[in-house]
């Protein structure tokens, strides 16, 4: 979660440029002001592949093929890939988690 942060404090550095004549459906739209317009309908905004992808610190097309294999929690609209930044945070949990992280190591310090 503290990569979700971390990416919207960074977008909202970027925001702050803009000019006021931007739509508000820009991609440069930080993720705070979009899950705000979105709380005030009582949904949670979703990530595009690029912004889960950031958070996860890959590419957005390696996100794009294991979320086609089922690898990642993803919603397909369309023919874009759409990720729920509270499932991708539990799935990140979940892993970290799991005994079978063939990548994790026991330390004895």
């Amino acid at each position: 979660m503290a990569q979700i942060v971390a990416l919207e404090e960074r977008q909202a550095a970027t925001v702050g440029n803009q000019s006021a004549t931007e739509s508000p459906t820009s991609p440069l739209l930080s993720l705070k002001e979009r899950q705000t317009s979105g709380a005030s309908l009582g949904i949670e905004v979703l990530l595009t592949s690029r912004e889960a992808s950031e958070v996860l610190k890959i590419h957005p097309k390696v996100l794009e093929r294991m979320a086609k294999r089922g690898e990642v929690p993803a919603l397909k609209v369309g023919k874009f890939w759409r990720y729920r930044a509270t499932t991708l945070d539990a799935w990140i949990n979940s892993r970290l988690q799991s005994s079978c992280q063939p990548c994790r190591m026991d330390t004895s310090f």
